[in-house]
Parts: C-alpha cells; structure tokens; sequence
C-alpha cells in the first residue's frame, strides 16, 4: 500500500522542482509537463506552501504546464491573495521608508520586492510574505523608536536591552493588521552575521524603481551573496523559492565574483557559499561559471565548517547557532555580556519564549541545555 503513495509522491516533488525551475535563464525548463489527476490535489497544496503559484500559473499560460481546471483554480485563488498582500506590504515599505529617510535614517530593501522587481520576468512570480530592510548599526537605536513611533511593535523582546544592537540580526515588527517588517542589522544570525561587514554591503547599494519612489537595495553582487545566506542558513531545509533566487541573480545580475570570491575568504562565508551554490546545482543543474566556482574552493577554518553544520544539521535544534555565535565574537566582556544575555534574560524574554499561560523560571531555561548535552551523548 505503501508503494504507490510513495510514487505519486516522487512524482509530485519532481513536478514541484519543475515549476521551480522554470524558464530559469540558459537551463530554461525543457518540454512540457502534465500533472495527472490523482496528483493534482498534492501538487496544488505543494506549489502553494513553496509560494510558486505565479510560476505554475505562467507554465499554464505559455502551454508549458498541463493541470487539471481544479489545479488552475486553487492556484488561481492563491495568488490572487499573495499578490494582493504584496501590494499593500509594498505601500505599507515605501511608507516606512519614507518616514525614515525623513528622519536621516537610509534603509536598504533586502530580499522581497527588491529581488521580484529586479531579477525576475516578472515581479508576480517572486511572492513575498513580509518586508525587510537593512539599517546601519549606528542608526539602530533611532530605527528602533521611529518605528515605535509609528505605531509598530516588536514581534519578540530583546533578551537583554542591547543585545540586538551588538550581537542580533535583527528585530521583527508587527502592526495590528497584520504588516510585518524584519529590520535587520546585518544580514544572518549567529557567526556568519557576525564575521560579515553590514555596512561594507550597505555601501554598495543601488536604486530601483517602486511604486513612483526610488529605493535602494542590495547591489547585484550583494544580492546574490544575501540569496545564498538566505537558501544556506534561513531554515535548514530551504524552500524552493530561496535557492531559485541563487540561480536567477546569478544568471541575470552582473555579479563580480571577485568580489565574491574576497568575501568568501574575508567573512568566512566560504562554506555559505559551497552550501548554497551546491544545493542550486542538485536542484537546478546550475552550470556555474569557472570564475563563480572560485568561490567555492580554498582553504575552509574549523570554526567555518563548524558553523555551517550549526545552521544547517540537528545541531541547529540543540542550540547550535547560539554556541557558534558565542565563537564569534572576540573580546572577553563581549562574551560575558552574550553568555549573560542567554543564560539570565529579562523577565520578558522568558515570558515571551514560554508562551502565553504557561510558567516561567530560570530553571526551567537552564534545563534546556543540559537535555541538549543529554540527547547529545545519548
């Protein structure tokens, strides 16, 4: 019985891959596709949990992709509502940016509408669930109460006052609505956002076009290098979407891979790079050119491989970005001050981290560790 949920399951993935990769510049998808009747359900449900309805629906457009009416409509209805999220996350960024660019605070749109607007066919096909937009350190205490002042929250407490500004990524705000923007401080949790230069990427950005406002966002190389610490350390099984962007900035950017090939041994971001390039290619066939292959050679430190599996393995459930972060920064007080923030946080952080309802304590945020080491020898 098994047997043929399995085949109708491979069948799917490799339809879910096809869709993902499709009119991908210079490894464009060849032929045509037909999604059978018993696979249309599952296939829908897929392409919409990846966020490629605007591809499927385009494969259908151009004849490339055959679905049965029941398809069609799912996916129809589906990015009818992601587009118009899109639409109003786009008018609720160039509000925001507006307001601090008012305020002499300069912001960079990261992933989102500045990828869908600049690399893709079309901009509906890259969908889109929040905004983000990158803010210099020095700026970050005036983002953090200019937002405030627009009537935005912080998704998540701090653990400690501070923390975010020396060692976070970022802070998440939420209105009531529903709008929600990650602001980040540089570009990746943990050691790779640590080892990497925020405002050496912030230099380097360009404008673009949104909705009658100019906008700056990551340049073509600083795109393509945040696509591949977006595929390599966001969620340890990536979506489609984010190794999509990998291949479709480096076929369509004018990416400097000496550039890339500098950082990849400056920032230690040369497991980043070997992770995400080499995932494009198993799902893509992504023929990188020699000059992008450099990148991906070379001398590779213990801490760096260390901190790739940390992101990207079990490890990452047992605290693992936390422990490498902590190998990342230098200086003793600036270790003592990360260690304190995790193991003695605010009242609020604990509260926030238990959930609503349910007991807080120290001890109980201690024992997490130690199941960790546990589970580990175990």
């Amino acid at each position: 019985m098994k047997w043929p949920t399995l085949m109708i399951e491979d069948r799917v993935q490799a339809a879910v891959r096809w869709v993902a990769g499709f009119e991908l510049p210079e490894m464009g998808t060849a032929g045509t596709l037909a999604v059978r009747a018993e696979d249309a359900a599952m296939f829908a449900s897929d392409v919409i949990s990846q966020r490629l309805a605007g591809m499927a629906l385009a494969a259908i457009g151009d004849g490339s992709l055959e679905a049965p009416s029941v398809v069609r409509d799912r996916l129809e209805h589906s990015h009818r509502q992601w587009m118009l999220q899109d639409l109003a996350l786009e008018r609720r960024l160039l509000a925001v940016t507006e307001a601090l660019e008012e305020a002499g605070i300069p912001s960079v749109v990261v992933k989102g509408p500045a990828v869908a607007h600049t690399f893709y066919p079309d901009p509906s096909w890259r969908a889109f669930g929040d905004i983000d937009i990158l803010i210099r350190g020095r700026e970050w205490d005036r983002a953090m109460d200019l937002l405030t002042g627009l009537g935005l929250r912080r998704k998540q407490p701090e653990p400690r006052s501070g923390f975010t500004r020396r060692f976070g990524k970022g802070a998440t705000f939420e209105s009531d609505d529903g709008f929600e923007a990650d602001v980040h401080r540089t570009l990746a949790p943990g050691a790779f956002g640590l080892w990497l230069d925020p405002d050496e990427l912030f230099e380097r950005s360009v404008w673009f076009a949104l909705g009658g406002m100019d906008l700056r966002r990551l340049d073509d190389t600083g795109a393509f290098f945040h696509a591949c610490l977006h595929a390599s350390l966001g969620m340890r099984v990536p979506m489609r979407m984010p190794v999509r962007d990998v291949v479709q900035i480096a076929a369509e950017g004018k990416v400097d891979w000496a550039v890339i090939e500098d950082w990849a041994t400056r920032w230690r971001m040369r497991p980043v790079f070997r992770h995400a390039m080499t995932l494009a290619a198993s799902l893509f066939g992504a023929p990188w050119p020699v000059e992008a292959r450099r990148a991906l050679v070379g001398p590779t430190g213990r801490r760096e491989r260390r901190a790739i599996l940390a992101y990207t393995t079990d490890r990452r459930g047992r605290g693992g970005t936390a422990r490498v972060g902590l190998s990342a920064i230098t200086g003793v007080r600036a270790k003592a001050a990360y260690l304190r923030a995790l193991v003695l946080p605010s009242r609020e952080f604990l509260a926030w981290r238990a959930g609503e309802g349910r007991r807080t304590s120290y001890l109980r945020r201690w024992l997490v560790p130690l199941r960790w080491l546990v589970g580990r020898r175990r």
